[in-house]
């Protein structure tokens, strides 16, 4: 009897925690490349700045969303890999609110210099979600996983909502936007 309590207690007793480690050891670019689906926040952000894309023209998302991937990439370049910054939780989601919120404005509310200010900020705020690449083995594979993680994200939730957008309604984007607004405000 001695032993199978012993067996029990070693079987259900507690181990560390890895909170942050969803996926488990797949290496740091698997692990750089699924971290938006790890961190709500960063997420968030995309499918918000997704959303408001997608509530815009073809024309708008086709200079909105290389700018939004080219702001993600120098943020996290500058300021992420090179120095080590991390943005605050607060910070980001603002940016969620704001990406939000701005994807239910009318198209000729905002004007083009502006819809590209608000997804090139938002684009610096995914940018520095990660914060610092894993020291070590593989720094570099970190920093591809990241940027291509977030581009195809970016990209596949635009479509979908766009594309949802064309066949179901005009207001899906607006949906997704008042979510993602709403996650922002509950975490702010």
């Amino acid at each position: 009897m001695r032993g199978f309590l012993l067996c029990c207690l070693l079987v259900f007793m507690p181990t560390q925690a890895f909170a942050h480690d969803a996926f488990g050891d797949l290496g740091p670019f698997y692990s750089s490349f699924l971290h938006p689906l790890a961190d709500p926040l960063q997420g968030a952000l995309i499918i918000g700045t997704a959303a408001f894309l997608a509530s815009r023209s073809l024309d708008s998302a086709r200079v909105g969303l290389p700018a939004f991937l080219f702001s993600s990439a120098a943020s996290y370049i500058l300021f992420g890999w090179l120095f080590g910054l991390a943005a605050s939780p607060v910070l980001i989601a603002s940016l969620a609110v704001i990406a939000g919120l701005s994807s239910a404005l009318p198209e000729h509310w905002v004007p083009a210099w502006m819809g590209v200010l608000i997804v090139s900020a938002t684009g610096a705020g995914v940018g520095l979600a990660p914060g610092a690449p894993p020291a070590g083995s593989g720094p570099y594979q970190a920093f591809l996983g990241t940027l291509i993680g977030i581009a195809v994200l970016a990209t596949l939730v635009w479509a979908g909502l766009d594309s949802g957008a064309k066949r179901i309604s005009w207001i899906v984007p607006l949906i997704a936007g008042s979510w993602v607004a709403a996650v922002g405000i509950l975490v702010a």
